[in-house]
């Protein structure tokens, strides 16, 4: 039942992810998501900025790839779901650096005013951005917000991400990151 919980948060996760919905991951994917927050951020075509967040967001990509040891670039659901859930569970360094890094990036990405905390717009931008629906926004943020001081803190965000990608428990709080993880059928 444990390992359905993942299967479904991780699938949940990867149809976000698959930007353009052909059913992989690629490059492309990442960088459209850097697109996205670079016109919520009323930033240029041609600005700096945009070029280095479409840069990080491809930088995050490979890391994942590197990590999984692939040496092509597209990769599929069941790859995905594989290094996440591996048979050998005592050994998540790689997922656990991954997570690490991706946290660190969407914190960066989101904290527009960079005041070292994700507001809850900041956050509804997140959702936007994804293209997740809002209606769960409000709920996501309340379970990452553990401290209820009506913010998300970079160690709130990756606690939030570590039990969104590692737990097995579908009542931990990360879970709800990235909205109704619930909302599909994994099996």
């Amino acid at each position: 039942m444990s390992f359905d919980i993942r299967k479904q948060k991780l699938t949940y996760l990867f149809q976000i992810l698959d930007s353009d919905k052909n059913g992989i991951l690629e490059p492309d994917d990442f960088v459209l998501v850097a697109e996205r927050i670079s016109d919520i951020l009323q930033i240029g075509q041609e600005d700096v900025q945009r070029l280095q967040l479409k840069f990080k967001a491809t930088r995050i990509y490979m890391d994942l790839l590197k990590d999984m040891g692939k040496t092509k670039i597209h990769l599929d659901n069941d790859e995905w779901y594989s290094f996440f859930v591996s048979n050998d569970e005592s050994d998540t360094s790689a997922a656990k650096r991954y997570i690490l890094g991706t946290a660190s990036y969407i914190f960066m990405l989101f904290d527009q005013n960079g005041d070292k905390h994700i507001s809850k717009k900041e956050y509804q931008d997140m959702f936007t951005v994804y293209q997740i629906d809002l209606q769960h926004s409000e709920y996501a943020f309340d379970q990452l917000d553990t401290n209820h001081d009506g913010q998300i803190s970079m160690a709130e965000m990756v606690d939030g991400f570590e039990d969104f990608f590692l737990s097995k428990d579908p009542e931990a709080a990360g879970n709800w990151i990235f909205g109704d993880w619930k909302s599909i059928n994994a099996t």
